[in-house]
């Protein structure tokens, strides 16, 4: 976790950045409130046209998901060699009483599950892989 004093206009947050900041949503909390936004990195290169190149699914980041924040898993949603889309459920993680569900941020073949029902996670620890 990465915390930070931000002063803007004369008044100053304090700023935790709870998950890993390279997701599409991140969870944050500004002066004690708990929050979730999106990051959108702004020095990333623009895409050369429709033949621009996908991220790479080789990248451990692609292949690996992790927890996003500590909890119970409640729920694996997915097998190993299961095919999955985009938004696809994958698992539930129980935290603070809520059902919080990780989903497929890519298309592919589920291969190893590192976590099972009932079992404690901790923020970044990995919950499963795909084989492509």
């Amino acid at each position: 976790m990465k915390r930070y004093r931000i002063v803007l206009e004369e008044q100053t947050f304090e700023v935790e950045i709870l998950d890993d900041p390279r997701q599409e949503r991140v969870r944050v909390r500004v002066n004690g409130e708990l929050l979730t936004v999106e990051v959108e990195e702004l020095n990333a290169p623009a895409p050369a046209g429709p033949q621009a190149a996908a991220p790479s699914p080789d990248s451990n980041q692609a292949r690996t998901v992790l927890a996003p924040l500590p909890g119970v898993v409640k729920l694996v949603a997915v097998r190993p060699g299961q095919r999955v889309s985009v938004n696809d459920e994958l698992v539930v993680i129980e935290a603070m009483k809520m059902d919080n569900v990780i989903r497929a941020q890519r298309e592919g073949i589920i291969g190893t599950i590192h976590v099972t029902v009932g079992r404690q996670v901790d923020h970044g620890a990995p919950l499963l892989d795909f084989t492509d």
